[in-house]
């Protein structure tokens, strides 16, 4: 059996995977890196479309992955509801796998891919993963180091598995944008996304700081929209008082699918190290992101074939760092409004002449 083999046999993607052989994807959160883990499932099923593979994930990102058409079904960790967890997991444990790949690796993911019945259920070694996750794996696999990006782990863990392992644009189902959007709008679009999550409030680039590049871009002619999240009109209100002409986005009633269509119709996307930024880049969209304190090594947007993205941060000696709150985060604060509008003039052009 597969799961009694050294952790450093060499291993066939025949043998992990027969045909028609059924996988587990484990990603709860967040958001970003639930894209990032849509490249495993895409290159494994480029791969082997043949497999049945099934996706696990909190329920506050379900949503975004009902009816993908690369995943037989999306089984759903109840986060927020947590009378319904016992429930989630029996339903976990009634499925057979040949497969189970963790590419969250810590004790939450872990306990769920213990839980599971796996022929054969793989993760990162530690560092990459953390909190003893990988007392739950067959198999570790070792990673080349920490600052791998957060995508590419998965990717090594198929090429660790016999696979090829070569990366894959992810597949992101999306609404059409609504037309009165962009209706009486000359292409290219730039769509501006101030807010972050609270948890992630320190990695703001003042709101004021987007006001006055919304009013360049529009002094400069381009067509500008300026998105916000559930709760976020009141952040996003300057902004768009500072720019007449320029058009709301509320992703809240929206949804995050609907979201991505409206992201999918923009031709540069600015936003901090946050959710829809990452819904932009797998939507094809050119991104300026303003990074700052998150190392973007790890956790940049990821470009696909011919649309490169510019990540912006202000060179001080504690970036990147890890910290989750900060009384004077520099390196996103030190970012000029001179910076961003070039680096979005830059993508503009880039998509006039594409």
């Amino acid at each position: 059996m597969l799961w009694a083999m050294s952790p450093t046999a060499s291993l066939a993607a025949a043998d992990v995977l027969p045909e028609g052989g059924a996988v587990l994807v484990v990603r709860l959160s967040a958001l970003g890196d639930v894209l990032f883990a849509l490249e495993t499932v895409a290159a494994l099923h480029r791969e082997r479309p043949d497999a049945r593979i099934d996706f696990l994930v909190e329920d506050r990102f379900a949503g975004l992955l009902q009816g993908h058409p690369q995943l037989r079904s999306v089984l759903v960790y109840p986060r927020r509801h947590k009378a319904a967890i016992p429930a989630s997991l029996w339903r976990l444990r009634r499925q057979r796998y040949d497969l189970v790949l963790d590419l969250h690796g810590i004790q939450k993911s872990a306990w769920h891919v213990l839980l599971s019945r796996g022929r054969l259920k793989v993760g990162a070694a530690a560092p990459v993963s953390r909190e003893g996750a990988a007392f739950a794996y067959h198999r570790s696999v070792a990673m080349p180091g920490p600052a791998l990006h957060r995508a590419e782990v998965g990717h090594r863990l198929l090429t660790a598995l016999g696979f090829s392992g070569e990366s894959a644009a992810p597949v992101l189902p999306a609404e059409p944008a609504p037309a009165e959007l962009f209706a009486g709008l000359a292409p290219p679009h730039v769509l501006l996304f101030p807010g972050t999550s609270a948890f992630a409030a320190f990695k703001r680039w003042p709101a004021a700081r987007f006001g006055e590049l919304a009013q360049r871009l529009v002094a400069a002619g381009r067509s500008v929209l300026v998105g916000c999240g559930p709760g976020e009109r009141d952040l996003v209100a300057p902004v768009v008082a500072a720019a007449p002409g320029v058009r709301l986005v509320d992703g809240g009633p929206l949804g995050l699918r609907g979201l991505a269509g409206v992201l999918g119709r923009c031709a540069v996307v600015v936003a901090a190290d946050t959710g829809p930024l990452h819904i932009a880049a797998a939507m094809g969209a050119r991104c300026v992101a303003l990074f700052g304190p998150k190392d973007s090594e790890r956790y940049g947007p990821r470009a696909q074939v011919g649309r490169p993205h510019e990540v912006l941060w202000a060179a001080v000696p504690c970036r990147p760092c890890t910290r989750r709150s900060c009384a004077s985060p520099q390196c996103v604060l030190g970012i000029s409004v001179d910076a961003v509008e070039a680096a979005v003039q830059r993508q503009c052009a880039a998509a006039e002449a594409s």
